[in-house]
């Protein structure tokens, strides 16, 4: 496929959608990318298929296959699906997995299959993990021989914040003392 024929087909793709489907209350709009899709306004649902992007504000979902559900014009529900399912919101948070499902209203991530979350220098792995986007709470779970994983970094030990030895070799620790202008220079 051309490039100018999947930019038409994205643009195409995008006109399609309503816009106040895409709007959450007091949110960013959203914008939906694919190579194909479809959306059924009557049934409240949209299917988008091959290199689909998500955009919303500073949260981004890049995924194979994501469904989009609406209540009321409001887009309620997302699901998606790939190898893997990548999330970004700014640097604060990254994810992936094989399937992941954001509830809007509940602002929540489930994100099943090698799930993956990173936020703020926390790193959570499993089998299943949810995440709460409000409380930022997470509960994982294990599935075979894969454990749930935990990683918190160290709190004092953040690039640049460690303090360097004296610049000289004084014992007691105290800064030198630099002779006063006036005193007499030692001569022999």
């Amino acid at each position: 496929m051309s490039l100018t024929h999947r930019l038409l087909r994205t643009i195409a793709l995008a006109a399609a959608l309503p816009v106040t489907a895409l709007a959450a209350p007091g949110q960013m709009p959203v914008s939906v990318t694919a190579d194909s899709g479809r959306f059924e306004q009557d049934a409240g649902s949209g299917l988008y298929r091959g290199n689909v992007e998500l955009i919303q504000g500073q949260r981004k979902l890049f995924a194979d296959e994501m469904r989009l559900f609406t209540r009321n014009g409001e887009l309620t529900r997302v699901e998606a699906s790939g190898t893997p399912v990548r999330m970004q919101e700014g640097k604060d948070l990254q994810a992936h997995a094989n399937n992941l499902v954001y509830d809007i209203r509940k602002r929540t991530l489930v994100l099943t299959g090698d799930a993956y979350i990173e936020h703020l220098g926390n790193t959570f792995e499993g089998a299943r993990v949810e995440y709460s986007l409000d409380s930022k709470r997470v509960d994982a779970s294990s599935e075979g021989d894969k454990r749930v994983r935990l990683v918190i970094p160290a709190e004092n030990q953040t690039p640049g914040t460690e303090q360097a030895p004296p610049a000289d070799d004084n014992a007691n620790g105290e800064a030198p003392v630099a002779p006063s202008p006036e005193a007499e220079p030692n001569t022999p």
